[in-house]
């Protein structure tokens, strides 16, 4: 019976994903990737938008950089543990006050390995944000607020390929907008060798799904370069596919892997 309902969310999720119901949390993908036990990864992620690539509709709030650091822990073979500071920083705004650096949410997140299959590999992760003060997102304008995200992962691997497939659901419940939201972030990822990845990746914005003009589209191709067996650098180039979106958004990461 429990693995009949299991078989039934997870296919109504599938369903769904192939429609990409999406609200994008900023350009972050997921993988089947996690740390094994004992191991702990500290990557760092920033987001660059400069002005010239925020929509009109914004207004004029200068560049924009988001800034995040995971520390996530492998406390099992299929669960693993991350903790988030999440900041913000703007330079150039007309608004002397906006230009500064901000942490404005600290997340815990639980990443669970369901299950491998010859069809699928499935991973679940569940975020819990929660904000450090009275701040406001430069990019949307809206206040940060306390929020839960559920993210369903399913993955393929038909070397030298990995298929991802993720859609998410966003609820926010301390600050308005309040509700749930939707996003997706999807990608094809090519081993180059083994120690390069190129890949693709989708993401967008539908909202509530309830207009086209909430939504926002994005591609971005990256490469994955493995520096050392313990550092990984990831650049690319989020490419704003609509109106709403930002025209160009530059993201760069760099993981470092320990073991304990």
């Amino acid at each position: 019976m429990i693995k009949g309902i299991i078989n039934l969310v997870i296919a109504v999720v599938f369903f769904l994903s192939l429609f990409q119901i999406a609200e994008a949390r900023h350009l972050k993908l997921y993988g089947p990737a996690r740390p094994e036990k004992g191991v702990t990864w500290v990557t760092y992620v920033n987001d660059y938008i400069p002005s010239s690539s925020i929509p009109l509709a914004t207004g004029d709030v200068g560049n924009i950089m988001y800034h995040e650091i995971e520390i996530e822990t492998g406390i099992t073979e299929r669960w693993s543990q991350s903790i988030y500071f999440d900041g913000d920083s703007q330079s150039g705004s007309p608004n002397s006050d906006d230009n500064n650096f901000r942490i404005n949410l600290i997340k815990t997140e639980f990443n669970i390995a369901v299950f491998e299959s010859k069809w699928f590999d499935f991973r679940l992760n569940n975020e819990w944000a929660f904000k450090s003060g009275n701040y406001t997102d430069p990019l949307s304008q809206e206040k940060y607020s306390d929020s839960i995200e559920l993210r369903p992962i399913f993955s393929k691997s038909i070397d030298p390929f990995l298929i991802i497939i993720g859609p998410g659901f966003f609820y926010r419940y301390s600050e308005t907008p309040l509700g749930l939201t939707y996003f997706y972030a999807n990608s094809i990822e090519y081993s180059m060798s083994d120690r390069v990845i190129f890949g693709l990746e989708f993401h967008g914005d539908l909202g509530e799904m309830k207009t086209a003009s909430e939504q926002s589209h994005y591609i971005v191709p990256h490469f994955d370069v493995q520096l050392h067996e313990k550092a990984l650098l990831s650049i690319g180039v989020g490419v704003g596919l609509n109106e709403q979106a930002e025209k160009y958004t530059f993201r760069n990461s760099l993981q470092l892997s320990y073991q304990w």
